[in-house]
């Protein structure tokens, strides 16, 4: 009788299946190219949250299956894995196999911390940040950065994005699809969207998976399905919640090519026209406040960059990759080759934008 399949069985094949940064089958352009789609870990920060951690604050981790759980803690504790996610000169030896020369650090979602108190949280984003900040200060042509915010405490969190801008030079923060399973078009975030448009701070949404991921624990579905899904839900919820009417200058990043709403907006559109529960904060289509966000382009398909570039321009789509992850774009400029763009065009999205968008001079 043939041996069971198990996970079991296939740990020896697991180094093999991460994905492995190679020189780049694309040429360098000439000018300057930027990944604003990355993730720094910070131990410092896991080491101030770790203690109240508990499993139900994280969905991508509650909704994992046994098979998830076990491979992620041992590829994150591989030697590679380890280094690429917190050594600064071991992602620049990716960087220039990649043909990048900068690197927009975040957290991991993992770090976000949400659920820490006030006094735990803002003890972790700072040091978050001045982890950030010394490599930014060791390497300033190869990495800029961005903040980390306690947003489950929204004026700690507009005095943690004061400080990010004033104190460490950051020009822009990462934030979730929710905070703790509350949606971000809820009125309390007010105060924080209305100090990004002040500081001129650039929004970049990453989400931690979804809130509501029963289904979802088979197949690897908590990140394959769950992240744009995730994604897609908050900013519908934030368009028809009146976030972008209320705050028009809000400056927004979303990353996975936006989610699943780019590609298929018009059925919210449509919903609009008909429905009276859409038009209680909104006075346009959805469209229209969705043609204000701007979109990374870890898609895995260059068909669906040109459409987000045909859709909402060129001006609007940044090169993202998901460094270090498994679920990342190894060869961007190799990828992107493969998408029809003028040469200035092209510009915009490697690296314009991103220097535009979070004043990378």
């Amino acid at each position: 009788m043939a041996e069971e399949h198990t996970a079991e069985n296939d740990r020896e094949w697991w180094p093999e299946l991460a994905p492995k940064i190679r020189p780049t089958m694309a040429g360098k352009p000439p000018y300057r190219t930027i990944d604003v789609h990355t993730h720094l870990s910070v131990p410092a920060g896991s080491e101030i949250a770790q203690p109240f951690f508990k499993p139900e604050y994280e969905p991508r981790s509650l909704y994992s299956s046994p098979e998830t759980l076990a491979y992620n803690k041992e590829y994150r504790a591989s030697a590679g894995q380890t280094a690429a996610f917190e050594d600064a000169e071991h992602r620049i030896a990716d960087m220039d196999k990649q043909g990048i020369d900068m690197q927009v650090l975040s957290v991991p979602p993992t770090e976000y911390f949400y659920w820490l108190d006030e006094e735990h949280a803002l003890r972790a984003s700072r040091a978050q940040h001045e982890r950030f900040a010394e490599v930014v200060a060791k390497h300033p042509d190869r990495f800029a950065a961005v903040a980390n915010l306690p947003m489950n405490h929204p004026q700690l969190a507009v005095e943690v994005l004061r400080e990010a801008r004033d104190d460490f030079g950051f020009h822009g923060f990462e934030l979730s699809a929710d905070v703790v399973g509350q949606d971000l078009d809820d009125p309390r975030y007010d105060v924080v969207w209305e100090a990004a448009v002040e500081l001129e701070m650039t929004a970049i949404m990453h989400p931690q998976g979804f809130t509501h991921g029963q289904r979802m624990t088979d197949y690897y579905l908590v990140n394959v399905m769950c992240m744009p899904l995730a994604s897609t839900l908050a900013t519908t919820r934030m368009i028809l919640g009146g976030v972008w009417r209320r705050h028009p200058d809000l400056t927004m990043v979303v990353v996975h090519g936006g989610g699943y709403l780019p590609f298929y907006s018009a059925r919210t559109d449509h919903a609009y026209a008909v429905r009276p529960e859409l038009r209680q904060h909104i006075d346009r289509p959805p469209s229209d406040y969705l043609a204000k966000l701007y979109f990374d382009t870890n898609v895995f398909d260059a068909g669906m960059v040109a459409h987000l570039v045909d859709r909402f321009g060129a001006d609007h789509v940044l090169l993202g990759t998901d460094y270090p992850f498994d679920m990342g774009t190894t060869d961007p400029l190799g990828f992107l080759e493969q998408v029809d763009l003028s040469e200035s065009d092209r510009g915009l999205v490697l690296g314009g934008n991103a220097a535009r968008l979070l004043t990378i001079g």
